[in-house]
């Protein structure tokens, strides 16, 4: 059986790549050497740290000093105990090693002046130079962070191999080349000058393993092509400072000029690799068609390019010029922690690797980890200006602890934010019940009840998908949902005195097996409370169902008894009133018995137009003839001229009709509901409103709206319920709809009624 390359965990990790995890070793194998080398080798507390400025290229000038050191900040070092740099640096930098408490002769430059200073080496501050870079502490915590987690997620994934290289080279570049920079004698002692290099070299691929993850990002496995490109990248910026190399030895004559070049080889790939990820990310976020994928390479895109131009531009460019960045060197990672933030984002808000749950967890920390040096250094700063500097161990423990302390219900809270912002209200899933019943509350109707309970439990909980099915006669359909249903649904009981009346469906997330704990607990609870919903949803769903069935049936006995009445009594009845004439005419109209005959077929003609008016009554003929539209445009014209009284100079009602060129074919109850109520709301106005103008409006939606509005003189105060009235309200309940009748604030009536339309067959 394959293992889940989700599997959080042991069982996930076995299926690592063993080339990986050794590769790694090694690389934590060389950050650890650097941080010893440096910790047994002495130094002069001067950082010259030579870069490719254009004021300083040729000169090692000290860039910094600790306090009390015999050195100056600006000093040019010209030679140190006896070895000339300009001589030395012909050859490998460094040499035999010096010991702590050896002093050495330094010859410098110092405005103008050569002098010839005594500095005593000692051990070199590594607490104090990690504290004093702490950006790049923070920087590697988090990018350490982030990796690890995703890579425990999902250790076959290619992006997290890619992100655990990525975290090992930087932990490298940093501890090599960030905390513990390069001082004026490591250029003739020790092997301090190649513990910097080896941090210069992981800076350099640090941007080929950045060009890895965007290659592999977000599929889920490499192609042989990839592998060659992945290869290429790594390889490239070796590449580019050889050839930058081979190039100062032709174009640079002086050995402290190629040192400058020698000792940064990020610096070409500072300037290409940059671009060359943007085209990647930018080609691959063109190609994508899903939104789930675009927006983490979106995101990455522009923390990326937003790093890179606020280094280049605050601290690069600068330095070439001038020699001196905008904003001290000790900063200059800080730009950087976009990126595994932006990481961290893209997981969590578009799970671009559906780990959630750790990278949450690495969001929370390292939330704490800035705050708690944002609080220490506030406060320690702050006491430092009021009472002195703070050099007291014991004061300074102090300070931590409490930080320590008033971290912990920080944490719960920060969790809890996140836990909500991931999951919602699964944590307390009475909210989520005081949410539903205050949603159901406002409620107007049992047919929009269960809508809302999936809006508000979805939204609630954070669900990508949810439903409510009714179940009834061994079946089950669904009644609401929201969402895109992925992957297995989980169904849950609803339940009602015992009986089980619907089932509560949910889609797990995307990084979820199953649902957690809390989810189901939450999700237990509103299934408790749903169920009385459900029924009664149930309930009215068979009752409009039964009306329907009952309207329906009425509605095709009336076409019944109306073809009965026109094809059947209707002929015999003339053909007796034919034959009534014929015998009138033969007996003679003046006899008695002609008499008898004319009044027998007088009767039988007002029983004729009873009977018509009754066929008339179960369904008016112009329907079927013409159709809905056309018979109320030929009724509201006809009526607009009887109000007219005939008389061209009086002005009748004028009648517009607003009504969709077509109208979808309508059931026969309905369309006779909607002519009936229509003529009635138009007959009331031609004989009570004393209106000049009337407005009938229909539409369809989900039902179908009629709206009739006058400008007459409106309802009287007090309104008797006429028969017109009571009808249209009538036929309107009887499909299950409402009409209103109602004043308009400026004048007139105001008829709207709503026919509800068949949702489902049967």
């Amino acid at each position: 059986m394959r293992d889940d390359p989700g599997v959080i965990g042991p069982a996930g990790a076995r299926r690592v790549p063993a080339s990986l995890l050794l590769l790694t070793l090694i690389l934590f194998g060389v950050a650890g050497w650097c941080v010893w080398s440096r910790a047994t080798s002495p130094t002069d507390g001067a950082t010259v740290s030579p870069s490719v400025s254009a004021v300083s290229i040729g000169h090692i000038i000290v860039s910094d000093v600790e306090p009390g050191s015999a050195l100056r900040l600006g000093d040019e070092v010209l030679a140190i105990d006896g070895q000339r740099l300009a001589e030395r640096t012909a050859h490998l930098p460094g040499g035999l090693p010096a010991q702590a408490g050896d002093t050495l002769t330094y010859l410098v430059d110092r405005a103008g002046r050569t002098l010839s200073v005594d500095v005593t080496l000692h051990h070199f501050p590594i607490v104090r130079a990690v504290g004093d870079w702490w950006p790049m502490l923070l920087v590697a915590t988090l990018l350490v962070a982030t990796s690890v987690t995703v890579f425990w997620a999902r250790p076959r994934d290619p992006a997290a191999h890619a992100t655990l290289l990525t975290s090992a080279i930087g932990i490298v570049a940093i501890i090599g080349a960030g905390f513990f920079p390069l001082m004026a004698v490591d250029l003739v002692a020790g092997d301090q000058f190649w513990r910097h290099f080896t941090g210069q070299v992981a800076f350099a691929l640090l941007w080929g393993a950045t060009l890895h993850f965007a290659i592999a990002f977000p599929a889920s496995t490499v192609t042989r092509g990839q592998r060659w490109l992945i290869a290429a990248g790594y390889a490239g910026p070796l590449v580019l400072y050889g050839l930058v190399w081979l190039l100062t030895l032709v174009v640079l004559r002086e050995p402290l000029e190629r040192i400058h070049v020698l000792v940064v080889p990020v610096l070409p790939a500072l300037f290409t690799y940059p671009p060359l990820i943007v085209t990647v990310l930018v080609r691959k976020y063109a190609r994508q068609r899903g939104e789930p994928t675009r927006k983490p390479i979106l995101w990455l895109l522009v923390a990326l390019v937003g790093s890179v131009v606020a280094y280049l531009t605050i601290w690069v460019v600068p330095v070439i010029a001038t020699g001196t960045p905008v904003v001290p060197y000790e900063m200059q990672a800080l730009p950087f922690m976009a990126v595994p933030v932006a990481m961290a984002a893209a997981v969590l808000r578009y799970r671009a690797l559906n780990i959630e749950v750790a990278v949450s967890r690495t969001v929370v920390y390292g939330a704490l980890t800035i705050g708690a040096i944002g609080v220490y250094v506030a406060v320690v700063s702050a006491w430092s200006a009021v009472f002195g500097p703070v050099t007291n161990v014991w004061w300074q423990a102090v300070v931590v602890a409490a930080i320590a302390v008033l971290s912990q219900p920080v944490r719960r809270r920060l969790q809890a934010l996140i836990n909500r912002r991931l999951y919602g209200e699964r944590d307390d899933p009475y909210r989520v019940v005081s949410a539903l019943a205050s949603r159901l509350e406002n409620t107007p109707t049992a047919a929009t009840m269960l809508p809302e309970i999936v809006e508000t439990v979805s939204a609630a909980l954070r669900l990508p998908y949810m439903a409510i099915e009714i179940q009834a006669r061994g079946r089950s359909e669904t009644a609401a949902s929201v969402g895109t249903p992925t992957g297995e649904l989980h169904r849950m009981p609803l339940t009602f005195h015992g009986e089980r009346v619907g089932n509560l469906v949910v889609g797990r997330r995307s990084s979820q097996r199953e649902l957690t704990r809390p989810d189901r607990i939450a999700l237990a609870e509103v299934a408790r409370h749903a169920g009385a919903a459900v029924y009664t949803a149930r309930l009215t769903r068979d009752l409009r169902r039964s009306r329907d069935r009952l309207v329906r049936a009425r509605e095709m006995e009336r076409r019944r008894i109306l073809h009965e009445l026109h094809d059947g009594v209707g002929p015999t009845l003339a053909a007796v009133a034919l034959g009534l004439d014929v015998s009138k005419r033969t007996v003679g109209d003046t006899s008695p018995t002609g008499e008898l005959l004319g009044r027998l077929r007088d009767e039988l003609q007002a029983a004729i137009v009873e009977i018509r008016r009754l066929a008339h009554g179960l369904r008016p003929p112009v329907l079927d003839r013409i159709g809905l539209i056309p018979a109320i445009r030929e009724y509201a014209g006809a009526l607009a001229s009887r109000s007219a009284g005939g008389d061209s100079s009086v002005d009748g009602v004028t009648i517009v009709l607003e009504v969709p060129s077509a109208m979808p074919k309508l059931p026969a109850p309905v369309d006779v509901a909607a002519y009936r109520i229509i003529c009635e709301a138009l007959t009331n106005v031609t004989r009570h409103a004393a209106a000049s103008s009337c407005a009938v409006r229909l539409w369809v939606d989900d039902d179908l709206h009629i709206e009739v509005v006058d400008d007459g003189v409106g309802l009287p105060a007090v309104t008797n319920g006429g028969v017109g009235l009571s009808s249209m309200r009538e036929r309107a309940t009887e499909l299950g709809g409402e009409c209103l009748v109602e004043a308009e604030s400026d004048g007139g009536t105001r008829v709207f009624a709503t026919l509800p339309l068949p949702k489902e067959a049967g």
